[in-house]
């Protein structure tokens, strides 16, 4: 079978953490991810380790899910902001709240430029943990910092409009629309009486009835 060039772990210190947690009915939380250039070179992740080889950034996990491929398997994602860069990573790790590295990976050479460099670039990671437990680890996320990519927010971007287009519109008039001038998805609505001055922002009307005229196509 050919050997995997690039993987992840649980460090000694996470096996401890678990069997410890498992035995107290606790959980480890997880609360950050750190990448690293791993000193410049490949190499293969080591259970020993108790920090990446050259940490460049940490930052905080965006969110965290089961695989469709094991429930056995959890994806945790981040995001590096595109004012951070200048580096290739090829190490990642997992922290719990007391900053031991509960996990680790490898991976291929990736690299993180600057905005100043030319190019608005975020990095979107990734890492797969295969636990033995699921229930014993828990992802501590904090939504004041969730960091959505670019893709991310076009998505949204046209979820709205999507939404504002299948809106339904208001008017209100003291004259009656024709049928042929009113536009679709609108209600109209008659004002009977006439206005009388109030504030800048307000105008009262003595005898303010309503009446639905009709909805629009």
């Amino acid at each position: 079978m050919e050997e995997k060039m690039y993987y992840s772990i649980v460090t000694n210190i996470g096996e401890q953490l678990m069997t410890q947690a498992i035995a107290e009915g606790k959980k480890v939380n997880i609360t950050e991810i750190a990448v690293g250039d791993g000193r410049g070179e490949y190499y293969k992740p080591d259970a020993s380790q108790t920090a990446l080889k050259n940490e460049l950034w940490r930052g905080d996990i965006n969110s965290c899910v089961i695989s469709p491929d094991s429930p056995n398997i959890i994806v945790i994602a981040a995001v590096i902001p595109g004012d951070v860069g200048g580096f290739t990573v090829r190490e990642m790790g997992v922290f719990d709240a007391d900053g031991h590295m509960v996990a680790l990976c490898n991976t291929p050479a990736t690299p993180k430029v600057l905005i100043r460099d030319g190019i608005v670039n975020e990095m979107s990671l990734s890492m797969e943990i295969v636990l033995v437990n699921e229930g014993v680890v828990e992802l501590v996320i904090d939504p004041n910092v969730i960091t959505a990519t670019k893709s991310e927010l076009e998505a949204a971007k046209s979820e709205l409009y999507h939404a504002l287009d299948n809106k339904v519109n208001i008017i209100v008039t003291h004259e009656n629309i024709p049928v042929s001038q009113r536009q679709e998805k609108t209600f109209y609505f008659i004002v009977n009486g006439s206005s009388e001055p109030g504030n800048d922002n307000i105008k009262i009307s003595p005898n303010m009835g309503m009446k639905i005229v009709e909805r629009g196509n």
